[in-house]
């Protein structure tokens, strides 16, 4: 799917500072939080020129994917590098959900046809896409896909919420045929096929509602096989939103240490309190937790049982995490903090929004707790018995 990483000792190479290094200096100059702010507060979903800069400028779009279909064939290392720093400024629009959820389910999907159709697209910036999945519970189960497809492949059902659906250039959908669940394409315009934006907690998100009424979609990849896709492609969203998260956590640290050495309060600096000092010494205890839950899942080679249990771990803790960070950056700047005019409710917006976007932290312990429980049975049997001891009578 991703190229397997290079060398099996983690660490940051001279190449990995310097993709930081550009991304955060166009994102910097380009897309600051400000920016965000304003696309956010007039309704748009994106800003095109950007978009089109960091795929011919730097490349971002197609840099995990193989080069076959006119990606560079980086890791998804190198992607999650990539979104933390989009995190840090809570870049929306099309990114995430075209490569970090309708790239890999196509790739998941394994249909050579439709890769090399659509991902030289996606990797150039002239094709934006959002992955279907979920029907309005929030749940990511094959038995709640109730979107159906006849033996004709047209589809009926709902989808929401979509991230980026109302406004994609290509659908990916999950939907019930007779051989189970498979994989669909869709694109705007089709006949039967109706987009609607949804009202959103995170305004610099958009997302969308799908409605569908005999809709003629095109089948990928092995029939009735859709799920196991999916499942992949939620693991490398997973991955990358967790890496996004610890991009947000580290601005919101950063942003409140700044204030705490600015504000004064009772004729002191509010970063002399204990209480401050204790509170921030947990924001950072958990940021670092956070990258480090992260990466090491990014660091795996997908496909592999690593990947996937790194996969779940990130998303349960790191979705917790931002969460808890979002909030003690708004209880730490006091007043000003609960303002509209200041950027830390943007940022717990975020993290509220992304607690469900691919499953709450709670389904995902609970997917893991099968895991979990026969790796633990499996550690158990290891172990070797005491021996016997007789005690006397």
């Amino acid at each position: 799917m991703y190229a397997e990483q290079r060398d099996p000792e983690f660490g940051w190479t001279g190449e990995h500072r310097q993709l930081r290094e550009t991304v955060r200096g166009l994102l910097a100059e380009r897309a600051p939080v400000s920016r965000s702010r304003e696309l956010a507060e007039v309704g748009e979903r994106y800003d095109p020129a950007l978009y089109a800069a960091l795929a011919e400028q730097v490349g971002l779009q197609g840099l995990a994917l193989p080069e076959r279909f006119g990606g560079y064939g980086g890791t998804l290392l190198d992607l999650a590098i990539v979104v933390e720093e989009m995190g840090r400024v809570l870049h929306g629009g099309p990114f995430f959900p075209t490569v970090a959820l309708a790239a890999p389910a196509l790739m998941a999907a394994a249909d050579e046809a439709a890769c090399a159709e659509y991902l030289p697209r996606i990797a150039d910036g002239t094709l934006t896409a959002a992955l279907a999945v979920v029907e309005g519970s929030g749940v990511w189960s094959a038995d709640d896909v109730s979107t159906t497809a006849d033996i004709g492949g047209l589809l009926t059902g709902a989808k929401f919420p979509v991230l980026d659906g109302a406004d994609a250039d290509l659908l990916v959908l999950a939907a019930r045929g007779p051989e189970g669940v498979s994989l669909y394409l869709v694109e705007p315009g089709t006949p039967g096929l109706r987009r609607a934006p949804m009202e959103t907690l995170d305004g610099t998100r958009r997302m969308g509602r799908l409605t569908l009424d005999r809709t003629p979609a095109r089948r990928i990849g092995t029939p009735g096989q859709g799920w196991a896709a999916v499942v992949q492609a939620r693991e490398v969203a997973s991955v990358l939103m967790a890496a996004e998260q610890v991009g947000a956590m580290a601005a919101c640290v950063e942003l409140t240490a700044e204030y705490a050495k600015t504000r004064r309060q009772f004729g002191r600096l509010i970063g002399s309190f204990q209480g401050v000092k204790h509170r921030l010494a947990d924001m950072a205890v958990r940021l670092e937790m956070s990258r480090s839950a992260a990466y090491w899942a990014a660091w795996q080679d997908p496909g592999t049982d690593e990947f996937s249990f790194g996969a779940a771990t990130a998303r349960s803790f790191c979705s917790e995490a931002y969460l808890q960070t979002a909030q003690d950056t708004i209880q730490l700047h006091g007043g000003i903090g609960f303002t509209w005019e200041h950027d830390a409710h943007l940022y717990l917006r975020r993290a509220r929004a992304d607690m469900a976007l691919l499953g709450t932290p709670t389904q995902v312990r609970a997917e893991l707790e099968t895991t979990v429980l026969a790796a633990a049975a499996e550690l158990d049997s290891a172990v070797p018995a005491w021996p016997a001891i007789e005690v006397p009578a």
